[in-house]
């Protein structure tokens, strides 16, 4: 009996259980302890070489996209050359962020570039494995991983303008009101003829009003666009992500096309470039591009007023002077279309997809001035008699259909007209041809624009701002149809 109540006493001992079951417990938990802390090791591990395979792929698709800028200009297919530097780039930045983790690699990372259209990808996967600490207790020596990573980039498109800018005589109409005031209480052309100061700043040899407007610095329609098209160099240099990604010519005309500034990736500050030809001066408001206004001489080319003029010799010369004393619309879309010799998808420095920036009225005027002669070819009486084209109409957008066929856009700003408001037969009823082609004008342009290009602006600020809105949905229409 005794030795029974010394056993009874001996497993109601709680103390010696809890002694039991925590020796049997304490295995599970360091090893369970030490797993985690392998486990965090590893994440760690994972995370560095996550990096370095993020980090490998932005540097792939940034080398393609730089190689293919600095060689487009001279090599027609720089792809490539750019995915032979992307992978090379790759493969350098993932073992400069893997540093020591690199010793876990098993193999090389993969590294795999493809450039298609202007979309850059590029695919960075990689395994590895690292020593278990505590793994080892449960037989587990080595602990496995592995990861990827991506990136895409739509490189921006090179483009081309090609300002295509009337100069006729309708742009001698000073930008605001004021001036137009201004200049037809002061002008004495047209006085002995009509009774009436012109407010057109008539820039013929015999005429007194261009220079009465220069001397009082009234801007003129034609320093308005001029001005506009300086300002937007500038924001086409702050705009550019890409050496030399846009590149501006100025074509004016008045009968024919002309080259002023032929197609150059020189916008401001060099001696060829835009802005200098343009020579826009704040305070004045003029600009050197105003002298281009019809004057009358119809042996003059545009480059005969661009003292720094420099020949692109992939744009054809111009064979006949700029004309004098019309406006010959039915012409123009040809003639810019000879000068642009290939139509390219923006890829390349020498693929620039091509945009006309079509800056006029709109007015056809299909008479011209013969300084030989001192006639006036072309012109019609009033009322045009039946089966004779007015020589004075609104454009026929027709003429702008083949450019477009070529895959051309071609972004409208049209500057309106004005009416007069007291017609008279003066120079064969002009007025009179004017008013009856003024409500045409709106819809002519607006088909003659790639749809959705369209754009309207009277006074100078509306103009430079049109004109950056121009430019503006140009760069964002390359992006969207990549």
């Amino acid at each position: 009996m005794r030795q029974l109540s010394k056993t009874t006493q001996f497993t109601k001992d709680e103390k010696g259980g809890v002694a039991v079951v925590m020796g049997l417990a304490i295995v599970p938990l360091v090893l369970a302890s030490g797993l985690a802390a392998d486990y965090a090791i590893l994440q760690t591990a994972k995370a560095r070489l996550d990096a370095s395979a993020d980090a490998s792929a932005l540097a792939a698709i940034k080398t393609a996209q730089n190689t293919i800028a600095t060689l487009s200009a001279t090599n027609p297919n720089p792809k490539p050359q750019a995915i032979s530097d992307a992978l090379a780039q790759a493969e350098k930045s993932f073992y400069a962020q893997a540093g020591k983790r690199a010793s876990d690699l098993i193999g090389k990372p993969t590294f795999n570039v493809s450039i298609v259209g202007q979309n850059v990808t590029a695919q960075v996967a990689y395994n590895a494995a690292m020593p278990s600490n505590f793994g080892k207790i449960a037989g587990i020596k080595v602990m496995n991983y592995n990861g990827a990573a991506g990136a895409q980039l739509t490189m921006a498109k090179f483009l081309d303008f090609y300002m295509l800018v009337d100069v006729s005589a309708s742009m001698g109409l000073p930008s605001t009101i004021a001036g137009q005031n201004q200049l037809a209480a002061a002008s004495p052309d047209g006085k002995q003829t009509n009774g009436d100061g012109c407010m057109f700043a008539c820039h013929f040899p015999w005429s007194k009003s261009y220079g009465y407007a220069r001397t009082n610095n009234i801007q003129l329609r034609v320093d308005a666009v001029g001005a506009a098209i300086a300002q937007l160099m500038k924001t086409a240099q702050d705009t550019a992500t890409l050496p030399k990604q846009f590149r501006m010519g100025v074509y004016p005309f008045v009968t024919h096309v002309n080259s002023f500034v032929d197609l150059t990736d020189d916008l401001m500050g060099g001696q060829y470039s835009v802005a200098t030809a343009i020579n826009y001066n704040p305070a004045t408001q003029m600009t050197d591009f105003g002298k281009l206004l019809d004057g009358g001489d119809d042996k003059v080319f545009a480059r005969d007023l661009n003292p720094y003029y420099k020949a692109n010799p992939n744009i054809p010369a111009d064979t006949v002077t700029m004309g004098a004393g019309g406006s010959h619309l039915h012409k123009v879309f040809d003639e810019i279309s000879a000068k642009i010799k290939t139509v390219g998808d923006g890829s390349g420095a020498t693929k620039g997809q091509p945009f006309v920036f079509f800056v006029s009225d709109g007015m056809e005027d299909s008479q011209w001035y013969d300084t030989s002669t001192g006639a006036w070819p072309g012109v019609t009486k009033y009322p045009t008699p039946p089966g004779q084209t007015v020589s004075i109409r609104a454009m026929d957008p027709a003429k702008c259909t083949a450019l477009k066929a070529r895959g051309v856009t071609v972004s409208v700003l049209q500057i309106p007209y004005p009416a007069f408001p007291n017609p008279t037969n003066y120079a064969n009823s002009e007025a009179y041809k004017v008013n009856d082609a003024v409500p045409n004008l709106d819809a002519a342009m607006q088909a003659c624009a790639t749809p959705g290009f369209y754009h309207k602006a009277d006074g100078p600020a509306d103009i430079a701002a049109a004109m950056q809105d121009m430019f503006r949905q140009a760069v964002q229409s390359a992006r969207l149809t990549q």
